[in-house]
């Protein structure tokens, strides 16, 4: 239970959750994170990925544990709850694009 500084679980609790949502988002490890984060960045050039990855790294632990649920819908409830930059048309796109491929693999 907890969220931010309100988290009463214990440090094993905390590493045992972090561990399953990293093998929830990036399988392949923190190889597979680079190709994502690369792959962001090849699609966006001009833009720092740091928190688009966050963004995606978001919607696709979202979409992972809610399979029925939409990519449109999933991006709604993301960019409801992180506020950190303006969402483009295009870093959306590239987030759908990105998301879709890692999918696939």
């Amino acid at each position: 239970m907890g969220r931010g500084w309100l988290d009463f679980r214990s440090r094993e609790e905390k590493e045992r959750d972090f561990r399953e949502f990293s093998e929830r988002v990036f399988p392949g490890g923190l190889e597979h994170r680079k190709r994502v984060r690369a792959r962001l960045k090849e699609l966006l050039p001009k833009e720092d990925v740091t928190y688009i990855l966050m963004y995606y790294t978001a919607l696709k632990d979202l979409l992972v544990r809610r399979p029925s649920m939409t990519f449109e819908e999933g991006m709604g409830q993301v960019t409801s709850e992180i506020r950190v930059l303006r969402m483009t048309p295009a870093i959306e796109k590239a987030i759908r694009t990105v998301l879709e491929e890692d999918m696939k693999e």
